[in-house]
């Protein structure tokens, strides 16, 4: 009998935006509900989470961009750790996906906590390509306990961190047996249509009609479309970062 473990997604914000932003050169004027979400494993013998989310109030004064995004609060991360038995002194365990301010926001509150991150991922959100540069900040970062690792990693037996670069430089995902299979969450922007897209959407763009669909941002075009093919491929079931369907934005 193989070690199986639990995976609860919590939902601190969310809003309403553009398709496009998770869909490379398609999808723009559709409007799709956009979660921010930590994940909490439970059944190891350590406190778990992976990324740390970001709260309404924060997203809305992160940048002047975002001032007047009707941003839906559903609860604090101090909340959704309560929901759970955890508080952030208890929490051991920090898998960031990637740094990008809206996956880290919270890390800082988990002062005990060592923060698995990929070599690649640290390197790039201390000096970031100057485009990207307003989606990381130092502050988030600086002082964290990091554990760096640099690939693949087995963080316990059925629990398995994956470099899937592309979206960033060092995006990992995050392997988990359960008892309905292995749940990948993905580590990297997407929604559930960049997995499996519609055989009609080849008519939607000539960028469109593959196995799966680019994420709407990416560092390298090339290494984003293996790492989701990669997913898709060992996934039985896949968790996308930013797909609200499967999620009850009440609990």
């Amino acid at each position: 009998m193989g070690n199986y473990y639990q995976i609860r997604p919590m939902v601190l914000s969310s809003y309403t935006g553009e398709k496009g932003v998770m869909t490379f050169l398609e999808g723009y004027g559709q409007s799709i509900l956009r979660p921010f979400i930590m994940w909490v494993i439970t059944g190891t013998d350590f406190s778990l989470i992976v990324d740390t989310s970001i709260e309404a109030d924060d997203y809305n004064n992160y940048h002047p961009a975002f001032k007047n995004i009707q941003v839906n609060s559903h609860m604090s991360f101090e909340e959704a750790l309560k929901k759970v038995g955890m508080t952030p002194d208890s929490v051991d365990v920090v898998v960031q996906t990637h740094l990008h301010f809206d996956h880290c926001y919270n890390t800082r509150k988990c002062s005990r906590a060592t923060v698995i991150v990929q070599k690649d991922e640290l390197s790039f959100a201390k000096k970031p390509l100057e485009p990207f540069k307003g989606i990381y900040r130092e502050s988030l970062i600086k002082d964290l306990n990091f554990k760096i690792i640099d690939g693949d990693y087995t963080l316990a037996p059925g629990i398995e961190l994956l470099k899937v670069p592309g979206h960033t430089p060092g995006c990992q995902a995050v392997s988990v047996a359960t008892k309905k299979g292995k749940a990948v969450i993905s580590g990297f922007c997407t929604i559930m249509e960049n997995f499996f897209p519609e055989e009609s959407d080849k008519d939607k763009s000539p960028m469109c009609g593959y196995p799966v669909k680019l994420p709407g941002i990416f560092v390298d075009a090339a290494e984003a479309y293996e790492s989701l093919l990669r997913v898709k491929n060992i996934a039985d079931i896949v968790l996308p970062l930013h797909d609200g369907t499967p999620f009850n934005f009440t609990d």
